[in-house]
């Protein structure tokens, strides 16, 4: 990453007003150019900016405030109104704001969040479009709780060519153009692995939204799947597509089924007892 907040959700918007606390190495205009392609939400890097902003969308929808280094759906908030923004405001970390950011976007119900992205590795390239799905940890909160990936050999361009349901498709080109539109702006950019989360749901006009709410250009939750087709396509060097999983258990060691790829089972010091694997599953 050229600066280690391009590798955060905080790009995803463009700042709230004149903020002093910008990081260097923000462009102003990069929210813009993502904005066809992304929720309405802000970016902010002061407890003042996050209420400003906040209040400036609460007016017209009810929003979602997400700590830029938080992971997993922790560490976000809904409010619906000021009693709620000032409920929520007051969790934030003040210094960890002006570090990181913090990310101010609508809220959406019935949401179906898709996981898009593309890995290279050894030379190969593969990429995908998958659904998550949530669980609830050993805190009683709910959180990611795995991925069902459906892959194929090639990049971005082989995936929007396959001709999926038309929401799915959108969720793909609009992956396709945050990753485009980031690195244009960011041409130092080097991620082997690129994936973005995609949510579509209802806002508070009933109105059907899609966007892609962030990037993870690190080793995350589905990454155990992306490398279950990696293997499973080297195996079988004619096969073009491979549908792969990841599950997360919360409160069970050694709770992963025979033929899985286990790559946690213990007691982990922050999450407790979890189980977490990969399969293939066609």
């Amino acid at each position: 990453m050229p600066f280690p907040f391009v590798g955060s959700k905080v790009i995803t918007h463009p700042a709230f007003g004149d903020d002093p606390a910008i990081p260097a190495g923000w462009h102003p205009e990069l929210g813009s150019a993502l904005a066809p392609h992304v929720l309405a939400g802000w970016s902010a890097f002061t407890l003042d900016a996050v209420r400003a902003a906040a209040l400036d969308m609460l007016g017209r929808t009810a929003i979602r405030l997400k700590e830029v280094e938080a992971t997993a759906g922790l560490g976000q908030f809904v409010a619906t109104s000021t009693k709620e923004l000032d409920e929520a405001i007051a969790q934030l970390d003040g210094p960890a704001i002006s570090k990181h950011g913090v990310v101010i976007e609508e809220n959406l119900d019935d949401v179906v969040t898709y996981s898009v992205g593309t890995t290279r590795l050894f030379g190969e390239a593969i990429s995908y479009w998958g659904t998550q799905r949530l669980t609830t940890n050993n805190s009683g909160a709910t959180v990611y709780g795995g991925s069902t990936l459906h892959v194929v050999r090639g990049g971005l361009e082989r995936l929007a060519s396959l001709g999926l349901a038309d929401e799915l498709q959108q969720g793909i080109d609009k992956a396709i153009g945050y990753d485009a539109i980031v690195s244009r702006f960011y041409p130092d950019l080097l991620a082997s692995r690129r994936n973005y989360d995609v949510a579509a749901g209802v806002n508070s006009y009933g109105e059907r939204r899609i966007g892609v709410l962030e990037q993870s250009w690190r080793a995350g939750g589905a990454s155990g799947a992306e490398i279950a087709a990696f293997e499973a396509l080297a195996r079988d060097p004619g096969r073009l597509a491979v549908t792969c999983m990841t599950m997360e258990i919360y409160g069970e060691v050694d709770a992963a089924p025979d033929g899985s790829i286990i790559y946690y089972s213990g007691v982990d010091p922050v999450a407790g007892p979890m189980t977490k694997y990969a399969m293939e599953l066609e």
